[in-house]
């Protein structure tokens, strides 16, 4: 991973740089949290880079303006606390060398070096997010009849989930943010996908069949996947040296 600036209108903008040996082209995706991310593959050259980011100047002003005026509305980024299954966790410091992060209650406990603390919570996050989709996918598997091959987490940023054609069901940590019915609505869509691979009409009708509520859970997705994906649980500051206690208060692509 790289930083590279950028000029857009009257600012400088950081563009984070990933290389992927996957990428055959480069990809731009535009934050409100998390500025500029562009998707490249591997060996890509500054000077290439700059050229593509001129060449869509006008298209990348206009994103990112649009991602600033969005208004957040679950408020994911309350100082202090992070956000699991549709709650707030509370945050609360301990003391320990070891980088660590685990639930208690209505909070979530962290110890070790604050510069690892960024480290912990994401271990946490993709802990959670296994333990959950595993059991997820695992029952609506048998109440389905569909049978799978694995489940994969990751942190996909333009699908909440996939189904590969060899029955590998693919999903992004994050969705563990959100209310569970509307994981277990993810889940159920990339199984169906194992009988029928495309957003075709019999595809819908197995969906209304087995899950006839899945357009309530596929719109809080719409209404709230920016938020989600633009979350940030981590940001610098965000945890200080305190201790103590505490107590809560609160293929399927990500655009759809």
């Amino acid at each position: 991973m790289r930083e590279l600036d950028i000029v857009v209108g009257d600012e400088t903008i950081v563009a984070v740089v990933r290389e992927s040996a996957r990428a055959r082209r480069l990809r731009m995706v535009v934050r409100a949290g998390r500025s500029v991310e562009l998707t490249v593959p591997r060996r890509t050259s500054t000077r290439a880079l700059r050229r593509f980011l001129s060449e869509n100047s006008d298209w990348l002003g206009e994103k990112i303006a649009a991602a600033r005026a969005r208004q957040p509305v679950l408020g994911l980024a309350q100082p202090g606390t992070v956000w699991l299954a549709g709650e707030r966790l509370a945050v609360v410091r301990g003391g320990g060398v070891k980088s660590v992060a685990n639930r208690h209650g209505g909070t979530l406990r962290i110890s070790g070096p604050p510069d690892q603390l960024a480290g912990a919570i994401d271990r946490w996050y993709r802990r959670e997010a296994r333990e959950r989709l595993e059991a997820a996918v695992a029952h609506e598997s048998a109440r389905l009849g569909i049978p799978y091959a694995r489940v994969s987490i990751g942190d996909q940023r333009t699908r909440w989930g996939s189904c590969s054609t060899r029955g590998t069901l693919s999903f992004s940590w994050r969705l563990v943010l959100a209310p569970p019915e509307v994981l277990d609505y993810v889940v159920a869509h990339e199984l169906l996908h194992v009988k029928e691979p495309n957003h075709s009409r019999a595809f819908w009708a197995l969906l209304d069949h087995h899950r006839p509520g899945w357009r309530e859970e596929a719109a809080w997705l719409r209404r709230h996947g920016h938020e989600v994906l633009d979350y940030e649980p981590w940001p610098k500051g965000t945890y200080g040296a305190t201790s103590g206690s505490g107590s809560a208060n609160g293929s399927l692509r990500a655009t759809e």
